[in-house]
């Protein structure tokens, strides 16, 4: 955005390859590149603005290559474009979401399901199997459980169609669980940021970007430095800022 008024907005056009083309005809390097980046991005860009970029689709994303369409990638730049809608987080990510995810790691399924509870997730009465619990939510944030993990089409249509199938326990379960309102769009900028990484067929160190970024998931011991040099791989054009 160059300049604004009650009337007048100005922006500036921003060059690129959007991201449909990439998903249709990019390189592995510009599809990885991509992939990290828009991690990067739905991590780091609440942290440090407050504000999570609601609407994730392949048109508003570019990969910037600039000067450097050989590379090295390390110099591509994602473009970000409309935030016309945003979830206004003043604090970040909550932080439950980080201890949550580092528990269903350490494999601890009581704590993890008391912590829902609180949260509003499964109601105060109810009492699932931990077990199951954990059988349920492992599959899904199976990007986070390594070090480099490939997104694919054939990866997150296998997770919905056992998320949707009425034989499978995991559909008795879902069904048990509730979404609070406060965490609506936080739960579809998620699913579609990682829908879109499986159309790029992406490989993505998502762990370090959850570590770096979201809090309480790091062990405050090994937490990872902020990364103050990250913006400078993203580029925004900000049309507008609107609550959600």
């Amino acid at each position: 955005m160059v300049n604004q008024s009650d009337q007048v907005l100005i922006t500036e056009w921003m060059e690129g390859i959007p991201l449909s083309e990439v998903i249709a005809n990019g390189t592995r390097e510009q599809r990885d590149r991509a992939g990290q980046l828009l991690t990067l991005f739905l991590f780091s860009g609440v942290a440090r603005t407050g504000l999570l970029h609601a609407d994730p689709h392949t048109g508003n994303f570019r990969l910037v290559v600039g000067d450097a369409q050989d590379g090295p990638p390390e110099l591509w730049k994602l473009g970000v474009m409309d935030f016309g809608t945003v979830d206004r987080l003043p604090d970040g990510l909550p932080p439950h979401i980080g201890v949550t995810l580092r528990m269903l790691l350490d494999g601890e399924g009581e704590e993890v399901q008391e912590l829902l509870r609180e949260q509003g997730f499964i109601k105060p009465d109810l009492q699932l199997d931990s077990e199951a619990l954990m059988d349920y939510l492992l599959p899904i944030i199976e990007p986070a459980q390594q070090e480099e993990f490939m997104f694919t089409r054939e990866w997150i249509r296998g997770q919905a169609t056992t998320l949707a199938d009425r034989r499978s326990p995991a559909y008795d379960l879902g069904r048990q669980l509730y979404l609070p309102p406060s965490y609506l769009l936080i739960h579809r900028v998620s699913m579609s940021t990682i829908g879109v990484l499986s159309q790029l067929g992406a490989t993505v160190r998502m762990r370090d970007e959850i570590e770096a970024w979201v809090p309480g998931f790091a062990v405050a011991d090994e937490a990872a430095p902020v990364r103050e040099d990250a913006p400078a791989a993203l580029e925004h054009d900000v049309a507008e800022e609107t609550s959600a």
